[in-house]
């Protein structure tokens, strides 16, 4: 069985503490073969459709849209960070400290900064937030791919990119571990929330392991020797949540296409 949580930048020391907890309540809850490292996988598409995945963290959108009948949904944590609220959370807009006093309309024309398309966070959530504003179905006057949300900061820090759109949750862990470049930026504001990043099981996983799955975050969430590697990744609870409940991501996108927002 293969098991991931490869979504965060949380600290490695808390992440190991909190894996071998929940390993522990999946076991208790009859699950077997339970592994006792978590993969870091590096193609994440690839990853989530694996046929032995047991529990991974996905992304709302290509569950949405391109995962949509090949994975199950088992839930979502709860983050203790600005932007989150219970199993929602939502994208914090970022800029240079120099533009920090100007709206987002005042950005039409500028240079943003993407993890990657099929990102929620980084690219459909920053579309949604300035769909209204686009007028001639454009907004910004380039798009810049970054490849990730460290170097989406990155890159509008250093003056290439303007404006980027980071995950939350990932800009809470990120400003600790990039202080530098997030001492040259400035959050203007938050996206619409949407659901969190889901947990993922493969479509075989039978009803008996993903009813099991569901019971050991449960369990975790309450454990008392996790409560350090909790505090640390800033997890306050988990939600079950379906596949229907991330429809909302692809429906979004889609009625930005529709109401005549170019795509990037």
């Amino acid at each position: 069985m293969r098991c991931a949580l490869p979504m965060y930048p949380f600290p490695a020391a808390s992440l190991d503490q909190f894996w071998r907890g929940l390993r522990d309540c999946m076991l208790r809850e009859g699950m077997a073969d339970v592994p006792h490292q978590l993969e870091q996988p590096q193609d994440l598409l690839q990853h989530w459709q694996e046929p032995g995945l047991l529990l991974s963290q996905a992304c709302g959108y290509p569950v949405s849209a391109l995962l949509h009948g090949k994975v199950q949904v088992v839930g979502a944590l709860h983050f203790d960070v600005p932007g989150c609220e219970q199993a929602n959370y939502s994208s914090s807009l970022w800029v240079r400290k120099e533009d920090a006093a100007k709206p987002l309309p005042a950005f039409h024309g500028a240079v943003a900064a993407c993890n990657e398309r099929h990102s929620q966070s980084g690219y459909h959530a920053l579309r949604s937030a300035v769909a209204g504003f686009a007028g001639d179905g454009r907004f910004f006057s380039e798009v810049l791919f970054s490849g990730a949300h460290r170097q989406s900061a990155r890159l509008v820090a250093g003056g290439k990119a303007d404006i980027a759109a980071l995950d939350c949750v990932s800009a809470y862990f990120l400003s600790r571990q990039e202080a530098e470049v997030f001492s040259r930026l400035a959050a203007i504001g938050f996206t619409t929330p949407m659901p969190g990043l889901p947990l993922i099981t493969a479509s075989t996983t039978p009803p008996a392991t993903l009813a099991a799955l569901r019971q050991a975050l449960a369990a975790s969430i309450e454990a008392p020797g996790l409560e350090h590697a909790r505090r640390a990744m800033r997890i306050s609870g988990f939600s079950v949540l379906d596949e229907q409940d991330y429809r909302i991501c692809a429906l979004k996108a889609e009625q930005n296409l529709a109401g005549g927002l170019a795509d990037w």
